[in-house]
């Protein structure tokens, strides 16, 4: 069985990245992260900021568009001299020659933050990744602005890295995700009451088949898309999918009601029922009311625990 190959977000597949320079004790993004130039200013609040439609998702995304809730903007890419975000500016600029990358501005136009992609080669030439802002809005709750970036080494589906940054004085990564293949994009989402929102995307996950076994045969086009829901703990967004049945049970409703209501329109299959049953912890009741091919379900249970296994891994605890 063919497989894609699914890139690291240090770059593309067979190239070489520059060995980053030293290791600094500064919150700012480093060798990790995009180089960063300058620290940004605490604002004292994001009320300003509008609700705006969401990037749509890229061809390879599993998610359909969604809007961003209020309190969010979103960055496009022609916006000009930015969008405001807070006390801030914030612009993807767009240089002749050079891959995009980020600019933030303070309320007197002083340039507060600036942000390149990392850089990695090809054949020995050096090569730098694009860097975008997505998103800002304030994930966290503490009235300051977080940057929701990503980072590509273009070409098709590969190569993402995806940051939330707060700008705070001095600036503070709160996530880097080296996603590797699919553009899904990162989306705040409140799961649970407080002042911190969560964070949520798609994580493209190959089930441990065995065709010679008799398991599916899958391409990277038929690759299974789960969310993956990040949460803050202390200072940094971390993987915990697995804790939010809930509200994993209630996303599964949402698609399976869409399905029945525009099946032309719907991605939603047995391996989607398979994989939210697994981390929702009910596939065994699940399996038997959903609709599924018998001997495709067999083969399913066969691999169900190492699937759980998997998907906890990628996905988060």
């Amino acid at each position: 069985m063919a497989l894609a190959v699914a890139c690291s977000g240090s770059g593309p597949p067979g190239s070489t990245v520059a060995p980053p320079p030293p290791a600094v004790a500064s919150p700012h993004p480093s060798a990790a992260q995009p180089s960063v130039s300058e620290s940004p200013v605490v604002p004292k609040t994001s009320a300003s900021v509008a609700s705006t439609p969401a990037p749509v998702p890229s061809a390879d995304a599993a998610e359909p568009q969604t809007t961003l809730p209020p309190g969010f903007v979103q960055v496009p890419w022609d916006a000009g001299q930015g969008i405001v975000c807070g006390a801030l500016r914030v612009e993807n600029v767009l240089e002749a020659g050079h891959p995009p990358f980020v600019r933030v501005w303070d309320g007197s136009g002083n340039k507060v933050y600036e942000a390149r992609g990392r850089q990695y080669k090809i054949e020995d030439v050096p090569v730098r990744m694009s860097l975008t802002v997505e998103s800002c809005g304030d994930t966290t709750g503490d009235g300051v602005p977080e940057l929701m970036m990503s980072e590509r080494t273009e070409g098709a589906h590969c190569c993402y890295t995806y940051y939330v940054v707060s700008m705070t004085r001095p600036a503070k990564r709160l996530l880097m995700w080296d996603k590797g293949d699919g553009g899904h994009g990162l989306m705040p989402v409140k799961l649970r009451e407080g002042r911190v929102w969560q964070i949520r995307s798609w994580e493209l996950v190959f089930p441990p088949f065995d065709v010679d076994a008799g398991d599916p045969v899958l391409s990277y086009a038929t690759t299974p898309a789960y969310p993956i829901l990040f949460d803050l703990v202390g200072d940094q967004y971390v993987k915990r999918t697995f804790l939010f049945g809930d509200a994993l049970r209630a996303m599964r409703a949402d698609e399976r009601d869409a399905c029945k209501k525009a099946p032309d329109a719907c991605w939603w299959d047995e391996l989607s029922e398979w994989g939210y049953g697994l981390i929702i912890g009910d596939w065994e009741t699940e399996k038997t009311s959903a609709v599924l091919d018998v001997e495709l379900r067999q083969r399913l249970d066969v691999r169900a625990k190492q699937m759980k296994t998997l998907l906890r891994k990628r996905l988060g605890p």
